[in-house]
C-alpha cells in the first residue's frame, strides 16, 4: 500500500448552502456579520454572509481520502482511479500525486500519462508542458491581479467543484439508472438547477452522457439566458454526433434570437471539415440567415483528394455483357425458361483479392448546404454554383 499523511486534516467539512443554489465545503475559518472566510480546496475564500442561506456539517474530504487511500491497491489501475476520485473533491496534489504513482508502477499507463500532461514521442514518454513553460518564461511578466479577482476565481472554482461531483452522482445514479421513476427523479434535479455558475460543469459532465442525457442538457441549456449557455448550445449544434440533439439545441438557439449566432457559423463554411461545414449550413438555413447566401454557394460542393474504396467485382463489371448467352432450359413438356449469366464467386467469401482503398480527385457535394440554399432564397438551382451566382448577381440592386 502507499502510504502518506495529511497533517492537520479537518476531520469534518461545513457545506455552505448559497442562495443561487450552489454549495461551498471547507472549513469556516472566521466569520462576522458580512462575510465568512471559508478554507476550500481551491484555496481560502471570502463569501458575502448574505448569500449563505444555510450551514450543515458533512465529512471532510481529507476524511474521506484518508479512508479510500487506506483501501487502494498498490496498483497503477488502482492509484489512477484514486487520482480521479481526488480530481472530483478537488484535492490536486493529492490527485498529481497518485498519478505519478501509477506512472511509477506502470511506465506506459497512457491515461495516467495523458492527465499528468505526457505525450508519446517514439519510444519515450515527454511532459508537453515543458516547451510552454519554456516560451512563458521567455514572455514578460503578467500583472499581478488584485486580491478580489484571485477570491472571486477562487469562489468560482469551488463552486463549480461541488457543481460538477452533485451533477456527476445524478447522472450515474439517477439518469443512467434502469428504473424509470429514478431517471425521472434525476432530470427533475437537473431542470430545477438556477445557478449561472452550473452551466460549465453540466455541459461537462451530461455532454458524456446518452442521447436522451444530452437532450436533457439541451433543455436546461436553453433554460439560462447567460452568454455561457448560448456558447454551449452552439457549440452542441456543431459537434454531437446525434441529428436529434442537434435539431433540439438549434431550436433553443432559434427562439433566443441571438445575432452572435450566425457569423459563427458563416466562420465554419470557411473550414476544411465538410462535416462542420454540412452542420453550419443547417444551422444558418434554420435560423434565416440570408446574408450567408453567398458564402453557401461557394461551398455547394468541392474537389478534395479522398481515400475511395475500389471493389474487385467492379472489374467484372463488362463481363456479363461479353458472355451474354442465356441459359434455356426446359423445366416442364413446353415449359422453357431462360437466365441471364451472373458471376456468383463473390459470395462464395473466398474471394482472395481484396476490394482497395485508392487516393482519387473527387467532388464533394455538401447536400445540406443545398437545403439551407433552397430554405433561404426558395430557389433551387442544384450544385451549378454559375447558375446561383448569376441569380445572387441579378437579385443585388
Amino acid at each position: 500500500m502507499l502510504l502518506t499523511t495529511c497533517a492537520a486534516a479537518p476531520t469534518s467539512a461545513d457545506v455552505l448552502h448559497l442562495a443561487t443554489g450552489g454549495t461551498v465545503e471547507g472549513e469556516i475559518v472566521s466569520k462576522d456579520d458580512q462575510n465568512y472566510v471559508v478554507r476550500t480546496t481551491a484555496g481560502t475564500i471570502t463569501l458575502p454572509a448574505d448569500a449563505v442561506t444555510r450551514i450543515e456539517v458533512a465529512p471532510s474530504p481529507f476524511q474521506e481520502y484518508e479512508l479510500r487511500l487506506a483501501d487502494t491497491a498498490d496498483t497503477a489501475e488502482g492509484q489512477f482511479a484514486l487520482a480521479e476520485w481526488c480530481q472530483e473533491r478537488g484535492l490536486s496534489t493529492e490527485r498529481r500525486k497518485h498519478l505519478h504513482r501509477a506512472v511509477e508502477l506502470d511506465a506506459d499507463f497512457a491515461a495516467a500519462r495523458g492527465a499528468l500532461g505526457h505525450v508519446r514521442v517514439g519510444e519515450f514518454w515527454v511532459d508537453a508542458r515543458t516547451t510552454v513553460r519554456r516560451d512563458r518564461s521567455a514572455r514578460p511578466e503578467e500583472e499581478p491581479r488584485a486580491e478580489g479577482d484571485r477570491n472571486d476565481e477562487r469562489v468560482v472554482g469551488a463552486i463549480q467543484s461541488n457543481w460538477m461531483r452533485r451533477i456527476r452522482t445524478v447522472r450515474t445514479q439517477q439518469l443512467e439508472s434502469q428504473l424509470e421513476k429514478m431517471r425521472a427523479a434525476g432530470r427533475t434535479a437537473i431542470l430545477e438547477i438556477r445557478d449561472p455558475l452550473a452551466i460549465l460543469p453540466m455541459t461537462r459532465v451530461l455532454s458524456g452522457g446518452s442521447r436522451s442525457t444530452r437532450e436533457l442538457l439541451v433543455e436546461a441549456l436553453g433554460s439560462f439566458t447567460e452568454d455561457e449557455a448560448t456558447m454551449n448550445l452552439a457549440a452542441l449544434v456543431l459537434v454531437d454526433g446525434d441529428r436529434g440533439v442537434r435539431e433540439r439545441a438549434v431550436s433553443r438557439l432559434k427562439s433566443r434570437d441571438d445575432p452572435r449566432i450566425a457569423p459563427q457559423m458563416r466562420r465554419a463554411l470557411r473550414s476544411d471539415n465538410d462535416e462542420l461545414i454540412r452542420r453550419a449550413a443547417y444551422v444558418l438555413g434554420e435560423i434565416a440567415d440570408t446574408s450567408a447566401v453567398p458564402e453557401l454557394i461557394d461551398a455547394l460542393k468541392v474537389r478534395r483528394w479522398k481515400m475511395v474504396e475500389v471493389p474487385v467485382r467492379g472489374y467484372f463489371g463488362e463481363w456479363q455483357q461479353v458472355f451474354s448467352g442465356q441459359t434455356i432450359t426446359t423445366i416442364s413438356g413446353q415449359v422453357r425458361v431462360a437466365h441471364n449469366p451472373q458471376i456468383g464467386v463473390f459470395d462464395a467469401g473466398f474471394v482472395t483479392i481484396q476490394s482497395e482503398l485508392q487516393r482519387r480527385e473527387v467532388t464533394v457535394y455538401r447536400t445540406e448546404v443545398l437545403e439551407a440554399l433552397k430554405l433561404l432564397t426558395g430557389e433551387n438551382f442544384g450544385f451549378e454554383i454559375p447558375a446561383w451566382k448569376r441569380w445572387l448577381e441579378e437579385k443585388r440592386p
